[in-house]
């Protein structure tokens, strides 16, 4: 039991800091058979990290720079990752169709959408 009251006290901390510090964070995964998405709401000061993270994990390796560039459209990457995205400053969407996609890209997209989570807490 308190253990319990320990984790809940440590999230309700962890919500009140985020929003004293006016860093409202909204993430949402969703998954079916066809598409993986993640949609992000976060503070726009976290955009220029967001966005290196992403070059960082997709950009590198198809010399695509995800940094100062609003984007609304689907994307393909040299290696034949293709997705739609939709970024401005404090706000991701990304739709991957895993029919279109092979599993390395579907695994690459998913993991760099689980570590933005990570970049905008941080």
């Amino acid at each position: 039991m308190r253990k319990l009251a320990i984790a809940l006290g440590i999230i309700i901390l962890l919500n009140t800091s985020c929003n004293n510090s006016n860093n409202n964070i909204n993430i949402t995964y969703s998954e079916d058979d066809q598409y993986y998405s993640m949609i992000a709401n976060f503070a726009k000061n976290k955009t220029r990290s967001v966005e290196k993270y992403m070059d960082y994990k997709l950009g590198h390796s198809s010399n695509m720079s995800f940094t100062n560039a609003s984007i609304d459209g689907r994307i393909a990457l040299d290696d034949h990752t293709n997705f739609y995205i939709k970024k401005i400053p404090g706000h991701i969407k990304i739709k991957l169709d895993k029919n279109e996609n092979s599993p390395e890209a579907y695994n690459r997209v998913k993991a760099m959408c689980l570590g933005i989570k990570k970049v905008v807490i941080n």
